[in-house]
């Protein structure tokens, strides 16, 4: 598994997701690693958002979720098998690649 830097509070972000409904529920766009894993995209602007679900086809959308529905995302990716948020994802690279559960962690251990 790929080594990652945790982010710490000042790392902290308030991304665009690009998500579309499939059978009444929520899907994120993700990114493929290298490695074979998904991340969860993020994007920083929502023109960089808009690009992205752009090249994935129609009926993705862009949102900004507030910071109680992001956790709520990460936690929901990390639940269902999705290791790692990519930030910026294009074709080829992200800016930053987080572990999903080394930030969770980070985040829980917070609020003790």
């Amino acid at each position: 598994m790929p080594e990652f830097p945790v982010p710490t509070i000042r790392d902290e972000i308030e991304p665009f997701i690009v998500f579309r409904i499939v059978d009444g529920h929520a899907e994120c766009a993700t990114w493929q690693i290298a490695g074979g894993d998904k991340a969860l995209a993020l994007f920083l602007t929502e023109g960089a958002a808009t690009a992205y679900g752009a090249n994935l086809g129609e009926g993705w959308r862009v949102a900004r979720p507030p910071r109680a529905g992001l956790l709520e995302l990460l936690r929901a990716g990390a639940a269902t098998g999705v290791s790692f948020a990519a930030l910026d994802p294009d074709r080829d690279k992200a800016k930053r690649v987080f572990d999903l559960r080394e930030v969770l962690a980070a985040i829980d251990g917070l609020k003790t």
